[in-house]
């Protein structure tokens, strides 16, 4: 479906009263009018809204009519302006509906994804506790020295410096939440040089281990900030610290950055490492679940060859080997790459892997034709 509006007829979907259709990838709303799809940011699906179109089929105004029977009333105080869990106004059945559909719209616009099986949405019984790794980001408004989760897109505007000053989280663990407003706090006291501090623990509640990864604004060196740098790494009580530039090279490491339990965590051979400046699964507890279901489906063993995209620092890459096969895998960040290879290195299983640094969109080619299994993009938690 285009995601244009110059073919919609301004007079007759103006005033007119529609059903949110679904969110697109990046959780905005969206409409469907004459088969051409129209952004409405700040909806639900199955809102029933009116929308008004200005000059060009663009919209320029729209209203709630009726809410959507799966609204549920949020349970955060935060819900609205901080950006994070934009489905809280949804029952459980109305996320995982929605989840679903929003994967099988983008499989309808692959060729020959409207053929593949769609294995249905599995929900954690786990609700709370459950992300080991949070962004927090300093106000760029002096006037205003708040930091915390950036805002959402619908109240970025009215949010001033566009940071939500959030003082409690629910779905953090527990390490990260008992340092939230620490790290919010000496946010506030340094001066204005971040663009972000990202926050990770390990998967155990019984661990208390905390490590964080700063990224400079664009012309602010990491040695001119080292005494703010050093503050924050104390008062938030982290073991290691790394900085990157804006570019994301990183600089300048303090103590160690790495954290264990959240790269197969079932895997003989580790505890694996993991470090705060690349992507991890957002659930520990779903973590090892969807890596049981991608070795279900990937059926590995002795003498299966699997070629693996977008594979991180080896999360399904070191269990799909564990099982006797044949691993070639692909990830484009840098440090995920150090510290797979790392993990490789550890596993007992080296010689039936290999980790290379690359774009998986743009390098596949690289490796030999036809594999048993391609493993691509892997899904998340």
């Amino acid at each position: 479906m285009p995601e244009s509006a110059e073919k919609v007829s301004t007079s007759k979907a103006t005033g007119s009263q529609v059903i949110v259709e679904g969110l697109t990838s990046n959780g905005q709303a969206f409409v469907s009018i004459d088969d051409v799809m129209l952004r409405v940011p700040g909806f639900l699906p199955g809102d029933k809204i009116e929308i008004e179109l200005g000059a060009g089929g663009k919209v320029v105004g729209a209203q709630l009519v009726e809410p959507s029977p799966e609204r549920v009333k949020p349970d955060c105080f935060f819900h609205g302006p901080c950006g994070g869990c934009d489905l809280l106004e949804l029952s459980e059945k109305g996320r995982k509906k929605e989840k679903q559909a929003m994967i099988a719209r983008t499989l309808s616009r692959i060729p020959g994804g409207n053929d593949a099986y769609l294995h249905s949405f599995s929900a954690s019984r786990e609700i709370i506790r459950y992300l080991p790794r949070v962004r927090l980001h300093q106000s760029r408004n002096y006037e205003e020295r708040e930091s915390g989760y950036l805002a959402s897109e619908a109240f970025a505007g009215q949010i001033p410096g566009g940071v939500v000053p959030v003082t409690a989280c629910a779905i953090i663990t527990q390490a990260l939440a008992r340092r939230l407003v620490a790290a919010r706090k000496i946010l506030n006291q340094v001066p204005i040089f971040l663009e972000s501090l990202t926050l990770m623990s390990s998967s155990s509640h019984r661990s208390d281990r905390v490590v964080g990864h700063a990224v400079l604004m664009k012309g602010r060196p990491a040695g001119h900030h080292f005494k703010d740098l050093t503050k924050i790494m104390r008062a938030a009580n982290l073991k290691g610290l790394s900085v990157a530039n804006h570019e994301g090279k990183i600089k300048e490491v303090q103590g160690t950055v790495g954290v264990t339990g959240l790269i197969a965590p079932e895997v003989d051979g580790g505890p694996y490492d993991a470090e705060p400046s690349f992507f991890v699964q957002g659930n520990i507890f779903q973590n090892q679940v969807l890596i049981r279901k991608v070795v279900e489906l990937c059926k590995p063993a002795a003498g299966v060859r699997i070629v693996e995209g977008f594979a991180g620092a080896g999360n399904f890459t070191l269990a799909l080997a564990a099982k006797g096969a044949r691993v070639e895998a692909i990830e484009s960040h840098p440090g995920a790459v150090r510290a797979g290879v790392k993990n490789i290195n550890r596993s007992g299983f080296a010689d039936r892997l290999m980790l290379v640094e690359g774009d998986a969109i743009k390098e596949l080619s690289r490796f030999e034709a036809k594999p048993d299994v391609l493993l691509i993009d892997p899904p998340r938690t």
